[in-house]
């Protein structure tokens, strides 16, 4: 705003659909919101989850998005960055939940069976989808999921150091694991994990392309109207 307010204060005539544009607030957070999907299965289950009905078991397909702010930080543990989640495990539905969630990113840490490595983690609170007739929670045999997490191990090093990044490429990983956990109503947990094995970069949508194109060439009209109206009255 206060680009067209030195504009206009100069005598620049721009056209309403700029000024329009570039009256639109846009946050830090909303440029460094970034979106992966991913596929992958099943290797392991808890015996209270196995549920035919919903295709959950061993050898299950994975399938799944996550959205989180990549806007930079140091520090290494980054809260409340995750912004959105899409789950599903054979037909079974998980949505994103309201609670704790994080972005992690680990270096030369202990990563189990006596490996040191680095590791970039995603958790986050997740909640049942909802039986559109009754919306009341769909359980696995009365076990309502609450937490899903992604762990990405490199044995020896792959960060330079623990600022926030995105994760890194499947291929350059030497572990790579996720976890669902579900509870029931006498607090027993359980859990379904597996494996990926994709894990890619949702571009931005084509209408989000267009309409950063388009302020750029409004932006170039209007500039381009006030020199030849300047030359007009030289």
């Amino acid at each position: 705003m206060q680009l067209i307010q030195r504009w206009l204060s100069k005598g620049f005539i721009l056209p309403a659909a700029t000024v329009c544009v570039l009256s639109i607030p846009i946050s830090a957070a909303q440029a460094a919101l970034v979106t992966y999907s991913f596929t992958g299965d099943v290797s392991t289950l808890n015996g209270p989850l196995l549920s035919s009905s919903v295709g959950v078991g061993v050898g299950a397909p994975l399938s799944g998005t996550f959205t989180f702010d990549n806007s930079h930080a140091t520090g290494g543990n980054y809260p409340g960055a995750v912004s959105g989640l899409t789950l599903q495990v054979g037909s079974y539905t998980v949505n994103f939940g309201i609670g704790a969630n994080a972005v992690t990113v680990f270096k030369g840490i202990d990563l189990g069976n006596g490996f040191t490595g680095d590791r970039w983690k995603l958790d986050t609170a997740v909640a049942p989808q909802l039986n559109p007739m009754t919306m009341q929670p769909i359980t696995l045999n009365g076990y309502s999921p609450f937490k899903f997490d992604l762990n990405l191990d490199r044995e020896g090093s792959i960060f330079a150091n623990t600022d926030m990044q995105n994760p890194p490429s499947l291929s350059s990983l030497t572990g790579i694991r996720w976890r669902l956990l579900f509870d029931n109503t006498d607090g027993n947990v359980v859990s379904i994990r597996g494996s990926l094995n994709s894990l890619t970069a949702v571009p931005l949508p084509a209408a989000v392309l267009l309409f950063g194109a388009g302020l750029i060439s409004l932006v170039g009209l209007g500039a381009g109207g006030l020199r030849n109206l300047r030359g007009s009255k030289a």
